[in-house]
C-alpha cells in the first residue's frame, strides 16, 4: 500500500481527543437547540396565560365598578313613586354631582315624557322612542346610547367615537308592582375609558373594547401603538374566547386575550367585550448571552476539564499500552532484540502482546 510521504496518520490519542471534542461540541449545540425550542414553548405558554389573567382581572374590576352604578340605579328606583316626582329632582341632581361617571339622571313617565332630570333643560322631552325607555319599562336595561338620540345632542359628549354614552335604566313600579315610569342614569363613556386606560397602564396591556359584532368602540394602545391588525380583527369578530397568537405586522406577533362579556346576569343586555393585547416577547435561549454568563462559563469550564481529564486517563490506561506494543513490534521487525511486556489494560492489548511474543519466538 502506497502512502503520500508528506501525510502522517494521526495517533490513537489524537484521534480520541478529536473525536471527544467534536461530539462534545455537537452534543452541546444539539442540547442548546432543544433547550431553546423548549424555552420558547414555555415562554409562549407563560405569556399567553399572563395576558389572559391580566385582562380578566381588568374585566372583573370594571364589571364591579359598573355593578356599583347598576346597584345604585336599582336602589334609587325602588324608593321612587311617580306621585311624588317633584321630591325626586334634588336627589337626581345630587346623584349626578356625587359621581363623575354620570352625565345626567332622569325619570320618564309611562307615556315616554321626561318629567324629572338632573339637567332641567331636558325635562319635557319625548323619550318614548329611546331604547333605554322601551327596554327599561319592561324591567331593566344597560346598553350604549343611540347615536341619533335627541338628548345626546342636547348634552354634548366628553369624547368622540361610535359610543359616547352608556344608559342604565330600571322600571319604577307603583305599590301594586305595575311599571309607571323609568329611571335612567346616563354614564359618560369618557369615565369608562379613563377607568380602563388607567388599569391597562398599570397592567401593561393594550386594550380594546368591542361590541358583539367585533366593532372596536374605543382602544388604548401603548405596547404596540398600533390598532388591531386585519388578522386580529378576524379573530375578534369570530366571537371566540381565549388567548391567540396573531401576526401584528410583518415583523411582530401579538398575544390577544379575548375575554367574556364585561357583564352578565341582569346586565347581560350589554354585549361589550374586552380584548387585551401584548407583544410576544419570546427571548429564546439567547445562546450568546447564555454562554457568556459567568455561571455557564464556569459550568462549561468544569465540564470541559472533567471531559479532557477523563479522556486523558482513558488514553493513558487503554491507548498507551497499544502505542508501546506498536513501537515494540516495530523494533522486532527491524531485528532488534526486544521482549514485549505483558499488557492487561484490555483484551486487545493482551492479545496483541501475546501475538508479538509468539512472533518473536518463531
Amino acid at each position: 500500500m502506497h502512502r503520500n510521504p508528506g501525510f502522517r496518520l494521526p495517533s490513537l490519542s489524537t484521534a480520541l481527543f478529536a473525536f471527544v471534542t467534536f461530539f462534545a461540541l455537537v452534543g452541546f449545540a444539539a442540547m442548546a437547540l432543544l433547550a431553546e425550542r423548549r424555552l420558547e414553548s414555555v415562554e409562549s405558554g407563560v405569556q399567553s396565560e399572563s395576558v389572559y389573567l391580566r385582562g380578566e382581572a381588568l374585566r372583573m374590576n370594571f364589571a364591579k365598578a359598573l355593578g356599583r352604578e347598576w346597584n345604585s340605579v336599582k336602589a334609587v328606583a325602588g324608593t321612587l313613586r311617580m306621585q311624588s316626582i317633584d321630591a325626586a329632582r334634588p336627589r337626581l341632581t345630587a346623584i349626578s354631582r356625587i359621581s363623575d361617571s354620570i352625565a345626567w339622571a332622569g325619570i320618564a313617565d309611562a307615556s315616554g315624557k321626561l318629567v324629572a332630570s338632573s339637567r332641567p333643560l331636558l325635562e319635557g322631552q319625548d323619550v318614548s322612542g329611546s331604547l333605554w325607555f322601551r327596554r327599561g319599562l319592561g324591567g331593566n336595561f344597560i346598553g350604549a346610547a343611540e347615536t341619533d338620540d335627541r338628548l345626546a345632542r342636547l348634552v354634548p359628549a366628553e369624547t368622540d367615537g361610535p359610543v359616547q354614552y352608556l344608559d342604565l335604566s330600571v322600571a319604577i313600579h307603583d305599590d301594586e308592582g305595575r311599571a309607571e315610569g323609568v329611571l335612567v342614569y346616563r354614564l359618560n363613556v369618557a369615565w369608562v375609558q379613563n377607568y380602563l386606560v388607567e388599569s391597562a397602564e398599570v397592567l401593561d396591556l393594550d386594550l380594546f373594547m368591542v361590541d358583539g359584532r367585533g366593532r372596536v368602540l374605543f382602544e388604548h394602545t401603548e405596547e404596540f401603538d398600533q390598532p388591531l391588525s386585519p388578522r386580529a380583527r378576524q379573530v375578534v369578530a369570530s366571537g371566540q374566547q381565549g388567548t391567540f397568537r396573531v401576526a401584528q405586522d410583518a415583523d411582530h406577533d401579538a398575544f390577544l386575550a379575548l375575554l367574556p362579556k364585561v357583564v352578565t346576569g341582569e346586565m347581560a343586555s350589554l354585549d361589550w367585550r374586552l380584548v387585551a393585547r401584548v407583544p410576544t416577547r419570546i427571548a429564546g435561549f439567547g445562546l450568546g448571552s447564555f454562554v457568556l454568563s459567568a455561571d455557564i462559563l464556569w459550568l462549561l469550564l468544569g465540564f470541559g476539564t472533567a471531559l479532557l481529564l477523563g479522556t486523558a486517563l482513558f488514553s493513558r490506561y487503554f491507548l498507551r499500552p497499544l502505542r508501546v506494543l506498536s513501537r515494540e513490534a516495530q523494533a522486532i521487525a527491524e531485528g532488534r532484540d526486544t521482549y514485549p511486556a505483558e499488557q492487561h489494560s484490555s483484551r486487545e492489548a493482551e492479545t496483541l502482546a501475546s501475538a508479538i511474543v509468539r512472533i518473536q519466538r518463531a
